[in-house]
């Protein structure tokens, strides 16, 4: 009797019934911004599921918030440089027009140092300065954005690979599905037919008054072997199903893990090209090597090198009176202080600069909220498993 409650009951809506959002996964087309965290597709009371179900989440909230604290020492710097040219800028007249004196000097001398520009050059003067002023970082900046760039090519394979296994599970669910269906549908053909069997050996022996005897043990037989081996597939293709849905939940929680790979190196990808004003890592390693280059050519002409020396220190004293958090960066930049012009280019540059690194901070900022938001709910949801979600936050933490 059990084993036909099992066989003709409803699928159990925790089992069966979970969808999967395949819309527009066809391009690979993803939904960047939204990580998929839906507690339908986890059987909570599954230890396994539901340990990566809560480590998913805490892991979320960690990550997001050691991406933050990285992310806001470099948004305090590009912030201070752009309170430094405010500073610049409110200068009375008179301390401007001082400072404005030093750096016409700067930009005559070095005039006369680059007077040697009768030949051909690798860049032109404002690259060179550019990349002056990232010579300490330049080296590791190439290394980062190429292996980033490496690491988005590498990511964009794993989703493919990600999609062609959730895919397969997929299909594979389908083919369980129809099998556990069959089973079922057979079921209800051997009883009816064992059924018939009986009324028809019935109407034998009382209408015709023949010995069934050995038609009952035929048709007994007959339905016992049928039956079982039904069930035993019956039981086979559930336990398969079982396997495809663990299988999809941990699908799943990769492609999470590796969207917001891809979210937060896209991101830092879109600020390096910014930073340093290029498209690519190919591109920055040939703008760091003709500046290397050029650089080992201007060390051959020194002349006026210690007017030039001489003015830039003065240039930098006078710098040294005002609240700026780093005179050396205007070292390099002091056509930006002789014209409004470059200023606010300048400006402009940071404030994208800016405007990246805060767009990255606001991403993970609603990773780390709606993590939290996700492990309170679940908290309050499934109060009797709070504690292995505090035993999973302390040892983050």
């Amino acid at each position: 009797m059990n084993f036909f409650s099992k066989l003709f009951r409803g699928q159990d809506e925790d089992f069966f019934n979970m969808e999967l959002d395949e819309a527009g996964e066809e391009d690979f087309e993803w939904d960047w911004e939204h990580i998929m965290e839906d507690r339908q597709l986890f059987k909570m009371s599954d230890p396994l599921q539901r340990e990566r179900y809560i480590r998913s989440l805490v892991e979320q909230v960690h990550d997001a918030s050691a991406e933050l604290d990285k992310l806001s020492y470099e948004y305090n710097v590009v912030t201070a440089t752009l309170k430094d040219m405010d500073e610049i800028e409110s200068l009375p007249p008179s301390e401007k027009l001082e400072l404005q004196s030093s750096a016409q000097k700067i930009l005559f001398y070095e005039g006369e140092t680059s007077d040697y520009n009768v030949r051909s050059h690798a860049m032109t003067e404002e690259q060179f300065a550019k990349m002056e002023r990232y010579e300490n970082d330049m080296e590791k900046a190439c290394k980062d954005m190429q292996e980033a760039e490496d690491f988005r090519t590498l990511i964009k394979n794993d989703l493919k690979k990600l999609d062609g296994e959730k895919h397969a599970y997929l299909y594979r669910k389908s083919e369980v599905t129809g099998e556990i269906n069959n089973c079922r549908g057979m079921a209800i053909i051997l009883v009816f037919s064992a059924i018939l069997c009986v009324i028809m050996l019935l109407v034998l022996q009382f209408g015709f008054k023949m010995d069934t005897q050995i038609g009952y043990v035929i048709v007994v037989v007959a339905a016992a072997i049928s039956i079982g081996v039904t069930y035993s597939k019956y039981v086979d293709a559930s336990r398969e199903l079982k396997s495809v849905y663990s299988g999809l939940n941990r699908i799943i929680l990769l492609q999470n893990s590796v969207k917001i790979r891809y979210v937060n190196n896209t991101k830092l990808l879109d600020y390096l090209y910014a930073k340093y004003d290029t498209v690519s890592a190919k591109e920055l390693k040939n703008a760091w090597d003709n500046y290397l280059k050029e650089k080992s050519e201007r060390e051959r002409y020194k002349i006026n090198e210690k007017e030039l020396s001489l003015h830039q220190a003065e240039f930098l004293n006078k710098l040294r009176k005002y609240q700026l958090s780093d005179v050396y960066a205007w070292l390099h930049n002091p056509r930006s202080v002789m014209e409004h012009k470059e200023m606010v280019e300048l400006r402009h540059a940071h404030i994208i600069q800016r405007q990246k690194l805060r767009q990255r901070m606001d991403y993970n900022k609603r990773l780390a909220t709606d993590g939290e938001k996700e492990l309170k709910e679940f908290i309050r949801q499934y109060p009797q498993y709070s504690n292995e979600a505090m035993d999973m936050l302390n040892r983050y933490s």
